[in-house]
């Protein structure tokens, strides 16, 4: 079971159901949904992009900032299963579906699209503790598969008006993500941002994505004895 305190008066911790095979919410989901409450102001009609569990668009109801139902879809059948159980749980109205990125949107648009995609490098994914046995990234060398593919597809599925939040890790290669989004979207602003230490078991293994970092791939610099690492969301419109 994962637990998300919403920080609110009353206190509130809403309860994940988590399984064997499901991604696991990472401290970029939190800080995607820290976000996203700090921007979207009034309820409006969200695509949770890459839903995992279902943690983001569901925290992002119970704040009340979701015109319902909640639109929801994974590329893993299991974790779309994970999010409508969760949905349920949390009395939130879901239309959930199965497919890669935007294939089961067809023909839909929404106010906000929320991606929670995996964009990390592979060599980055392959030795680290995120992705649970049988879960696999393939979001490339430079880990820009996913998200390109995102910003490249959603002003199809975006109302006038509308926002994508994402995430840019710097795992990943950061300045070729954002050159793309600048391109597609006529205004791209970062909205939070945040650094981490890389964990423990990656730093044993940090040979192995030394290569990406030497060449720039990926942005990752050794302070104070250890080596650190950023996660920044970003709004597109």
């Amino acid at each position: 079971m994962y637990e998300y305190r919403m920080n609110d008066p009353e206190n509130t911790v809403l309860k994940f159901e988590t399984a064997k095979g499901a991604f696991y919410p990472t401290d970029t989901s939190s800080l995607l949904i820290e976000a996203c409450r700090s921007k979207i102001k009034a309820p409006a009609k969200i695509l949770d992009l890459g839903c995992g569990i279902g943690i983001t668009g569901l925290v992002i109801c119970k704040s009340g900032l979701v015109r319902k139902p909640l639109f929801v879809s994974d590329i893993s059948k299991n974790a779309v299963k994970l999010a409508l159980k969760n949905a349920r749980r949390l009395n939130v109205e879901v239309v959930a579906r199965c497919g890669s990125l935007f294939e089961p949107w067809e023909g839909e648009r929404f106010d906000v699209i929320v991606d929670d995609v995996s964009g990390i490098s592979d060599e980055v994914a392959k030795i680290s503790p995120w992705f649970p046995p049988g879960v696999t990234c393939e979001a490339g060398r430079d880990g820009t598969r996913w998200i390109e593919k995102v910003i490249e597809e959603a002003p199809r599925h975006l109302k006038k008006g509308g926002r994508l939040f994402f995430p840019v890790l710097s795992l990943s290669n950061g300045a070729k993500i954002l050159s793309l989004a600048k391109k597609r979207f006529s205004s791209v602003s970062l909205v939070i941002e945040k650094e981490w230490l890389l964990p423990k078991e990656m730093i044993k293994k940090i040979d192995r994505i030394m290569p990406l970092i030497k060449d720039g791939t990926i942005g990752c610099v050794n302070k104070f004895g250890t080596w650190i690492w950023s996660t920044k969301i970003f709004c597109a419109s």
